[in-house]
């Protein structure tokens, strides 16, 4: 009798162990298919120093994208309570993308979804790594290092876009197209320019890049008809509340866009999502309000402040 448990016990020891043995298998085996695939992307800590030596350090002192060559960007981060800054950055795909990553204050986090880049950011030491985005889209980054009581809102966002349109902009030639009556087409314009934070329904990404869909005439209705000239002119900054989810990034300004090309895409915006909210006696907008609106030497912190709760 004490025979045969012993062995109905080593029996199911052996079954447990062989299970153990092949899940630690398959667990090197992703392992290795991911490293394979995606690469390693682990951050060197390439200099150690006071933060106050770490930021005042060329590659700091204006944080931000800056392209070192044909194919080759340099981006530059620094974590603190609670921002990114910059928070919103874009690149070009296809692009190798060299991060220098530090914390001005306390520990932070810096993940990329959709990527392995997970990296900690230390005040007092450098964090480099390479990366290249072969997608174009919205890439969030997170703080996941807990560092306070706003940590929540510590949210960020790589846009990546296709490398004509990269090169089209950074030579002032926003990439847009023409309807076929010869009317600039706000869809396309949209498309180019808005589309990759705003999404092509227009419902933005939660927390991070508000919704135009269904709030676009609201804003007509609640902040004048002069307010969308400005906020696209001169971009905004500062914490807002669209359908009860805070934002608080900021908006770029989109004065290079022409007058023609501001006015298609509003109307766009009015009328994809929110035609059935204008009034009646709506008149589309026109080029020549924004030409009206330039040369104010509004900020997009001006813009924040003439917004009425």
């Amino acid at each position: 009798m004490e025979h045969r448990q012993h062995e109905q016990i080593a029996k199911w020891e052996r079954r447990w162990l062989a299970l153990s043995g092949l899940m630690s298998l398959t667990f090197v085996m992703l392992i290795a298919y991911n490293l394979a695939t995606e690469g390693t992307h682990i951050a060197q800590r390439t200099a150690k120093a006071t933060p106050e030596q770490i930021l005042a350090q060329d590659v700091f002192l204006e944080p931000g994208v800056r392209q070192l060559a044909p194919g080759k960007i340099q981006l530059t981060s620094v974590g603190q309570a609670f921002v990114f800054q910059p928070a919103n950055v874009r690149v070009p795909a296809g692009a190798e993308i060299e991060f220098f990553l530090t914390a001005r204050d306390v520990l932070h986090g810096y993940q990329i979804e959709k990527t392995n880049i997970n990296v900690e950011l230390i005040p007092g030491e450098i964090s480099r790594l390479l990366y290249t985005f072969d997608e174009p889209g919205v890439y969030r980054i997170t703080c996941n290092q807990y560092c306070g009581i706003g940590h929540h809102n510590m949210i960020g966002s790589i846009t990546v876009v296709p490398a004509s349109q990269w090169n089209a902009e950074q030579a002032g030639e926003p990439v847009v197209a023409m309807a076929e009556d010869g009317t600039v087409d706000g869809a396309a314009v949209y498309a180019a320019n808005c589309q990759s934070c705003h999404q092509a329904n227009g419902m933005g990404l939660t927390g991070a890049f508000p919704p135009v869909a269904g709030h676009s005439a609201e804003l007509v209705a609640s902040q004048g008809r002069d307010y969308l000239v400005n906020l696209l002119l001169y971009g905004l900054q500062g914490e807002i509340v669209v359908n009860g989810q805070s934002y608080n990034g900021v908006m770029p300004a989109w004065n290079a866009l022409s007058d023609e090309d501001l006015a298609a895409v509003t109307n766009y915006l009015l009328t994809e999502w929110d035609a059935s909210a204008l009034p009646s006696d709506f008149m589309p907008y026109e080029a020549a309000e924004f030409t009206a609106a330039r040369g104010q030497e509004l900020t997009a912190a001006d813009v924040y402040e003439a917004r009425t709760p």
